[in-house]
This record gives structure tokens, sequence and C-alpha cells, in this order.
């Protein structure tokens, strides 16, 4: 077919050729064509600017699935290394081996976090000795890395990390908190330097606005109690604290034991997170008949209220009022909605069930301890009345 069309075109074009008179140019001619798509034509010749796309490197793929790796996960994560003609796998596995990991743990590691292939041992070496200085042995860092591999292979910056262990040194955090640090929250360690040393030094003047007198201990403080601080922005901090303190009407002195008490996990929060989670437990108290100030005081005693969603801190509050009691009782017990909802959900139950009565003996029973708590519902099972299990014990 396609030779045909082509055939007709080109008879077309020389007979409109024949006809034109000597020393005049040839008249323009427009030839109609059939309306065939281009594609069964299209002979995949890359054009000069075209690149070709290297295909997987096949030595590496074998070698990765003989060691358990799941490759889907690692086509979906970083699917070029695949293409990588130089690669440290083997190596890594027999690095991580030596550290006490089984083969199943190294190929989850590499499944997770692909691009710990491309890490040379003796940087991995030196790593490894840095982090066992703060954390102490291989079991913790090993721990680490099975839990979070990004946290210890997201950087091979060995320097960066050593003078941002130094400089938090410098500042006075001791080895417990910069070990809690390096375990819990890496990625402090991958930040530069100089961008730690910008948010100490916004955290150190913000004490000082606040009206506190050590704003190194309150430094230490506020990193001991909120483990990702250093990672956060600062302006993201500073709109929170602004906030905080406008929304709940504080002075600086409460906003300063506030943020650097249990205030202190708020701060890395999206300001619209922290608001909205306000607004909506404060809604649902005032529907209740709390007022402002009450609410206010509230969460400035339980500041984990606004780490709930408002969906499960509308359960509880809806499971609490549920057992005859009355908002003034559940927000005089304070830590009563820091209980996870299944936990309050089966110890209501269960005190229902032995006909507790909490409108007379109170909630405090909702907080005792798991053992304490099974043995006061023992105690009430036994017994015809619950006056002795009000839970004050």
């Amino acid at each position: 077919m396609a030779l045909k069309m082509l055939t007709t075109i080109t008879g077309n074009f020389v007979t409109c050729l024949k006809s034109t008179r000597p020393g005049k140019a040839a008249a323009s001619v427009t030839l109609p064509f059939p309306a065939i798509p281009w594609t069964r034509f299209y002979t995949q010749q890359l054009s000069p600017n075209e690149v070709k796309v290297p295909l997987e490197n096949l030595s590496l793929v074998a070698s990765l699935e003989n060691m358990g790796v799941d490759l889907t996960l690692v086509r979906k994560r970083h699917a070029i290394l695949l293409k990588k003609t130089t690669t440290h796998e083997q190596k890594l596995r027999q690095f991580l081996m030596d550290k006490g990991a089984d083969t199943k743990m190294v190929a989850s590691i590499i499944s997770r976090f692909p691009r710990a292939i491309t890490r040379k041992h003796e940087v991995l070496d030196e790593m490894w000795n840095i982090w066992k200085g703060i954390v102490g042995t291989d079991a913790t860092i090993l721990n680490v890395v099975q839990r979070s591999p990004e946290s210890f292979f997201r950087t091979s910056n060995t320097e960066n990390l050593s003078k941002n262990i130094e400089y938090l040194q410098s500042i006075g955090l001791p080895p417990k908190l910069l070990s809690q640090l390096m375990i819990k929250s890496p990625r402090t360690f991958a930040n530069s330097v100089d961008l730690n040393k910008q948010n100490v030094e916004y955290l150190l003047d913000l004490c000082t606005q606040l009206g506190g007198d050590n704003p190194q201990e309150f430094v230490r403080e506020l990193i001991s109690r909120n483990i990702y601080i250093l990672t956060k922005s600062t302006n993201r901090i500073q709109s929170n604290v602004q906030n905080i303190k406008s929304l709940m009407k504080l002075d600086s002195p409460a906003l300063l034991k506030w943020v650097q008490g249990d205030g202190a996990p708020l701060l890395s929060l999206s300001y619209t997170y922290f608001e909205n989670n306000y607004m909506s437990v404060q809604a649902k108290l005032q529907s209740l008949g709390c007022t402002e100030a009450e609410i206010a005081l509230y969460v400035f005693m339980l500041p984990k209220l606004l780490l709930m969603t408002p969906q499960n801190f509308e359960n509880k509050i809806n499971a609490l009022m549920g057992c005859g009691v009355d908002i003034k009782e559940i927000l005089s017990t304070l830590n009563v909605l820091a209980i996870h909802i299944n936990t309050l959900k089966s110890r209501i139950k269960l005190l229902t069930d032995c006909s507790y009565d909490f409108k007379t003996w109170g909630l405090s029973i909702l907080l005792l301890s798991q053992a304490k708590f099974i043995t006061k519902i023992e105690s009430l099972r036994i017994s015809e009345s619950p006056h002795d299990s009000d839970g004050e014990g």
C-alpha cells in the first residue's frame, strides 16, 4: 500500500514537471496526501538531540535478586540506580553481616533505601565508627539502620557529621541527649553545620525574647522534649510561637514555660494543623458550656490534646460523656483524654459491666496502670459495691 501510494505521487509530480514550458519555473503544486498514520512509516532513527535511555545493568539486577532484594520496590524508589555500572552491593552485604545483620535484614535495607549500594566500604566503616562513638554499640546502630535505612545511609559526608557532633557538644548537649538525637533524629546530623548553628541561635534568641535568663538551658530542654526541633525551619517555629500566644492569650512568661515544657512538640507542627485542631477543640468544648479561658487553660495543661485529630478528640469526649459525667469532671481529670481511644472504650465497658458508677466515683480509675486496673476490676467483680474502688489508690 505504501509503495503504491509513493509511485502515484512520484508519477503525478513528474507529469507536472513535463507540462511546464522551457525557461519557466515549474508551477507550485499541492499534492493530496492520503490520511495514513505516520507511525506506520516511523523508522525509529534518533535525531542528534535525542538520547538513548540505557537499559538496566543485568548483572546488578541478578546480583540484587540473588540477595533477595525487592526489585519492584527498588524500581519504584530509585529506578535509575539499576542502570549504574559501578555499585557495591556485595561489599555492603558483607559489611552489614559483619555487624550482626542477617541476609533478610540486608535485603530489606536495600529494598527500602537502594542508594545504600553506592556507598563505599571505607566510608561506611568511618561513618559506623563515628556513630559508635556516640551511641555506644553495633547493635544500637544496626537497630537504627534496620528501622530507618535512610537515617544512616542518606549522607556519606563524614566530615560534616563530625563537625555537627562537635558543635552540638559545644552547646552543652549531654552524651545521653546527643545519643538520642542521633538515634531518633539522624537528619539533624545531615544538616549543614551552618544551618544547625542558625537554628540554635534562633532558639537562644527566642528564650531571651520571652524573658528567659538561661538560653543554653532552654535550648537543651527544648531539644530533649522535641528531638526533631533542629530539622524544622525557624519560620515554622516562629509562626507557631506567635500564633500559640495569640490563640491561647498567653503572656511571655507563660509561653516560655509552655514552650520549654510539654508544649515543645507542638512547635514542629504546621500552623494550619495546630490552628485547625485548636479551633476544633474549642468548638467542641464551647458547645458543652466551657469558656474560652477554661479551654485555653486545659490546652495549656495538656498540650498533647492538639496532637489528636479532631475526630479522635470528639470520639473520646463522646465516650466519656456516655459514662454519665459532665464536661467539668472530664477536664478536671487531666490526662483522661490522653488515653488511647481503644483502651478508653475497653476500660469503660469493663467498668460498666461491673456496675461502676462513674458519676459517683469519678474517672480516675481510667488512669491506672494496666496491672492496677485489672486488680480493680477483679475487686469489683467480687464486691457488691464499687465504693472501695474509686480509682484514687
